[in-house]
């Protein structure tokens, strides 16, 4: 049956951790509902049984079910203490190891309740001079019930002096009860130490316990070692704070006076540390010892220490996680442990490291032992310390020293000398490893001077790198990122191509990363691959987003040039302005005498009314001219149209005016650009004319244009 809540406790009990799963909290809940519940009854049957013998129906009837709440505590072997503490409201009895958090006994019952019992128990330990009371888990029923009896003896309810604390261990004994633990007010060790109080008083119970092995051991019949050792381990068990157990570890000579024991708790303390509080105790030692080694006392403290170091260290490297090997890291480079400490991991790494070290200051000493080598063994060596050494390279962001291997590597295979089949070997190993990948994380990462320093790496690498180049133009969203990596495609060329040609075949790509392939393959211009990739631009070049139709026909027109003459012309009436000035730019490059009639023809459908979109058209249409020659249609020729369109829309009449929808400054610069190009004696009258109406920036503008004329008829 669910169990029902209790009156006596807080809605919502505290001392549960934050950050637990719901499930986790639920179940603390009604375990801390349980051990509240016991608790109250515990201290009622320690009150009531002492007006009582343990015989009477009334102790008895305290005692009644008080075994079984105190099992259904423990779902494994663990234990229950009371803890009293002087706090600044008063005394305080803290109840601590069933749950992850020791807890105030006074917040874990309702406010009356606990004004009622908590000092009446605080009152009670302190006439026994109690400071902890421990009860473990594997207590049998006669055992539990036996010291119940004793705990509300008449005749040990005041147990302040000496004489009475040996009666009181002795009865203990002499019923057969030892599994609990105490520790007086005069047990409790060494206040002149800095440390937490809850460390002290594990130390206090650890020396205690100790001291009682003998009797232990008459009674229990086990073997010493292993009293101590369990003894020790029910000390630690309740303590969850690294701080605490860093402290206690650190202390732990106060709980013996004898240095083989100390060495043996010393093991046991680190050996019992779980991998939560492994990690966090070794961080918080590392500090302090680094503390203590500065005050270089070379005393019995700072020797304890630099044991500890090992120990722990030996534990770290045992428990092997990547957290667990970053502080060995942080402790080898103390300069506490040495190489032989470290796990093969780690001690490759640093060996790696000392070997990058070396390369880096006599590198070309490594690359004249490459020259050098005479056998395949000599040369593999050399060659695989490269290959080792790679991505320590990269971390350092060494990108020089690796083109110069990978090029080193390259010649032997490209120039058939020794060794050139091995060299081959070793690249695509290169290849085909993590460090294509570790390149592709320092692009992605790094500022555009790492990427510039990536790309020949990229091209160095040919085939490996293309995958990794093809996954950054998908999954990248930063255009510089993706224009990087095409520059390097373009860089690998043809070897790229049948790879990005695929990558379009199955147009499983965004719309970014198809312009980009295209891009790509149209500046490689394989005549391998003409074919393939002049269907596949013709296929997009009536794709529905706009960005992709255009960089089809920009890329239709370096590969297949004038045989995109029909796509380039229908384009001119795409509604996208980009595609119509890309398709300008391709008809003009085609020299097409046919798209040229056709800008003429816009340009008078162009002139009038003027708009934004129309003003930049006709400025590219006027740089089309340029790309296409001084080429003639229907008895004219380029340069008489835009002397003709210079004269009436440019250059001011007599009067100072000008005819209606005069240039832009961009459409005046890009014919004085034209002209500059195509012009003959004739443009040069017209421009020197224009020169006379202007004052401002376009003056530079037209004597350039003037001057790449004369300069050409003088030849």
């Amino acid at each position: 049956m669910p169990l029902k809540p209790n009156p006596i406790l807080e809605k919502k009990p505290p001392g549960i951790p934050e950050g637990l799963p719901p499930e986790e909290v639920e179940r603390l809940q009604k375990l801390q509902i349980k051990l509240t519940d016991f608790v109250l009854h515990l201290i009622q049957a320690f009150l009531r049984t002492g007006y009582y013998t343990s015989d009477h129906p009334e102790s008895k009837k305290a005692k009644e079910g008080l075994y079984q709440r105190f099992k259904e505590l423990f779902e494994e072997e663990d234990e229950l203490a009371f803890l009293v503490r002087e706090e600044q409201e008063g005394q305080e009895v803290f109840v601590e190891g069933v749950l992850p958090e020791a807890q105030k006994l006074s917040r874990m019952m309702i406010k009356g309740m606990g004004e009622l019992y908590v000092p009446k128990f605080a009152k009670y330990m302190e006439r026994k001079d109690l400071i902890s009371l421990t009860l473990k888990s594997r207590m049998k029923q006669g055992e539990f019930s036996s010291f119940v009896d004793i705990m509300s003896e008449p005749t040990l309810v005041d147990t302040r002096r000496k004489q009475d604390q040996d009666r009181f261990a002795q009865a203990l004994y002499s019923r057969g009860i030892f599994n609990i633990s105490y520790i007086f007010n005069e047990e409790f060790l060494a206040l002149e130490r800095e440390m937490p109080w809850r460390a002290r008083l594990t130390l206090s119970r650890m020396r205690k316990d100790l001291q009682m092995i003998p009797l232990f051991q008459k009674m229990m019949g086990q073997d010493i070692q292993q009293i101590q050792t369990s003894l020790l381990r029910d000390a630690l068990r309740p303590i969850r704070q690294s701080d605490l157990l860093c402290a206690i570890l650190r202390n732990s000579d106060l709980a013996t006076t004898s240095e083989g024991l100390e060495e043996m708790m010393e093991d046991e303390i680190v050996s019992s540390l779980k991998k939560q509080y492994l990690l966090n105790t070794s961080k918080i030692f590392l500090r302090e010892h680094l503390d203590l080694k500065k005050l270089q006392k070379q005393d019995g403290f700072e020797k304890k220490s630099d044991r500890l170091v090992k120990k722990l260290s030996s534990r770290l490297k045992e428990v092997s996680t990547g957290e667990t090997e970053n502080l060995l890291e942080e402790f080898f480079r103390h300069q506490l442990i040495g190489l032989e400490d470290l796990p093969p991991a780690l001690k490759d790494k640093i060996l790696l490291e000392r070997l990058t070290d070396k390369f880096l200051n006599y590198t070309d000493q490594f690359f004249q032992q490459l020259e050098q080598a005479r056998d395949k063994e000599a040369f593999l060596n050399v060659a695989s310390s490269f290959i080792r050494m790679i991505p320590e390279l990269i971390h350092r962001d060494r990108y020089p020293e690796i083109l110069r291997i990978f090029e080193a590597l390259k010649g032997y295979f490209h120039q058939k000398r020794m060794w050139s089949l091995l060299a081959g070997q070793i690249i695509e190993e290169i290849g085909t490893g993590a460090i294509p990948q570790l390149l592709k994380e320092k692009f992605l990462k790094g500022k555009k001077e790492v990427r510039a320093a990536v790309i020949p790496l990229f091209a160095a690498l040919e085939i490996g790198a293309i995958p990794v180049l093809i996954d950054i133009l998908k999954s990248s969203e930063d255009q510089w990122v993706r224009k990087n990596a095409c520059e390097a495609l373009i860089q690998i060329g043809l070897v790229a191509a049948v790879h990005l040609l695929k990558e379009l075949e199955r147009q499983q790509t965004s719309v970014d990363t198809t312009c980009d392939i295209l891009r790509v393959l149209g500046e490689i211009k394989s005549r391998e691959w003409q074919a393939p990739l002049t269907k596949i631009a013709k296929s997009f070049a009536t794709h529905e987003h706009s960005r992709l139709r255009e960089q089809a026909i920009h890329t239709l027109c370096q590969v297949g040039g004038p045989e995109g003459e029909e796509i380039y012309l229908s384009s001119l009436n795409d509604p996208d302005l980009e595609v119509r000035k890309r398709a300008v730019w391709c008809l003009g490059m085609t020299k097409s005498a046919r798209g040229i009639g056709k800008m003429v023809e816009m340009l008078k459908e162009l002139s009038d009314p003027p708009s934004p979109q129309s003003d930049k058209l006709e400025t590219h249409i006027y740089l089309a001219f340029g790309l296409s020659g001084n080429i003639s249609m229907e008895g004219r020729t380029s340069e008489q149209i835009l002397i003709e369109v210079l004269e009436k829309r440019g250059i001011k009449g007599l009067l100072g005016f000008l005819q209606k929808n005069p240039l832009t400054d961009a459409s005046l610069a890009a014919i004085c650009d034209t002209l500059g190009k195509i012009g003959t004696g004739e443009s040069v009258k017209v421009l020197t004319r224009f020169e006379k109406s202007q004052k401002g920036s376009l003056v530079p503008k037209i004597r350039e244009a003037i001057k790449k004329i004369e300069d050409r008829i003088q030849k």
